[in-house]
């Protein structure tokens, strides 16, 4: 019988992602030399997660690495999503500067331009120079909104690792011809729940984020996943692989602008209280390994700004026994949330003002030096000082 270890399958899985990795759109344009110009991080802490459980007392366990940041960043301790409280919704309210009601599964665009395409059209960028790199799947058309004046030639690259690697298993059976039909199809099986711990469901229809691909680019990601999953760190988990390829893309092409979506918090919905919280926590890990790359890469370092954020709350439990299995009540845990700015000309700090969720798209914009179109939301004026 035809069986596979976990390593096993990242291995495989990695080697048949080469066509896959990169957004058709993108070209065999170089990079710009950005190593003098500020840069912008946003990381979301998707899936939601509850002030309850990481910045309330009884919490902080759970975040060890972002509460030893905290003393050398802004700290803003209401920041408001007054949207639709929805994974698609929440993050795209955040890249737009504007309040978004769209499909939830993403099966739309962000009905107004996204930052990307504010920041490369406004900055004459290039198309490795902004990316969107998300666990959560239904990001495939994040990377631009529907405005006309912008679109998908000024849009990120949107990069889905999880999804690509789940759509890789289903390559690597169909292909094991030598095997029987009843054996591909329980490893098939097998292999689908390997790196599905999140509540998204392999069911899930969404638009395929592959199409023909930069060889350059392509060889370069390819070459660096496979040697990342045959060593030590092979990721173990979809979040795992998000933070690898941020890293890879900041290593290999030192874009000014990314979002890094991580996910796996979405456990929740499964209704263990356990999982949820080892999410946290891995979470704070990845974000905290991911402000140490900013530290050590040359290209980051004094020159880039992190704005950490969840992109919504989850249910209080207040008229529930387990608030923390949703996030659609629209109560006080759903809604206020917070925010941890880190890096470049951030000064240390913190503060009561409410800030908003359509406030990161328009800040990003200010400290990128370019013009933000119509948002509803306003620069935190405590980052521009």
């Amino acid at each position: 019988m035809f069986t596979l270890t976990k390593r096993q399958f990242v291995k495989l899985a990695g080697l048949s992602i080469a066509n896959r990795v990169v957004p058709g759109y993108l070209r065999a344009e170089p990079a710009r030399d950005a190593s003098s110009s500020n840069k912008v991080i946003i990381v979301t802490f998707g899936g939601g997660v509850r002030y309850a459980e990481t910045f309330a007392p009884d919490g902080l366990h759970n975040i060890p690495r972002l509460m030893e940041l905290r003393p050398g960043g802004q700290f803003f301790k209401s920041c408001v999503n007054a949207g639709v409280l929805s994974h698609f919704n929440s993050t795209a309210s955040i890249l737009t500067g504007n309040w978004q009601r769209v499909d939830d599964f993403g099966f739309q665009p962000p009905a107004s331009p996204t930052l990307f395409e504010y920041y490369r059209k406004g900055a004459g960028a290039g198309p490795t120079d902004a990316w969107a790199i998300a666990t959560n799947k239904s990001f495939s058309t994040m990377g631009w909104g529907a405005g006309s004046d912008f679109g998908q030639p000024y849009g990120a690259n949107v990069i889905l690792p999880k999804q690509l690697l789940l759509e890789a298993t289903q390559d690597i059976v169909k292909k094991r011809t030598d095997q029987g039909l009843a054996s591909r199809e329980n490893v098939l099986r097998q292999l689908e729940n390997i790196l599905n711990e999140g509540y998204e469901g392999v069911g899930w229809t969404v638009f395929k984020a592959g199409r023909q691909l930069d060889k350059h680019i392509r060889e370069t990601l390819i070459h660096a996943l496979t040697e990342y999953i045959n060593g030590p760190e092979a990721p173990t988990s979809g979040d795992e692989l998000t933070f690898f390829i941020a890293r890879e893309v900041m290593r290999e092409f030192s874009p000014r602008l990314m979002l890094v979506n991580f996910w796996d918090m979405d456990v929740a919905h499964w209704g263990s209280y356990s999982l949820y919280l080892q999410a946290i926590t891995k979470t704070d890990r990845l974000t905290g390994m991911l402000w140490d790359e900013v530290q050590s890469n040359p290209h980051y370092k004094d020159k880039t700004t992190v704005l950490v954020l969840p992109e919504l709350g989850r249910d209080g439990d207040v008229n529930a026994a387990n608030g923390f299995l949703n996030h659609r009540s629209g109560d006080p845990s759903c809604r206020n949330m917070w925010m941890l700015a880190l890096g470049a000309g951030v000064p240390k700090g913190e503060t009561d003002r409410p800030v908003h969720h359509v406030d990161v798209a328009a800040t990003a914009a200010a400290l990128l030096g370019v013009k933000s179109g119509e948002m509803a939301g306003r620069p935190m004026r405590e980052l521009l000082l």
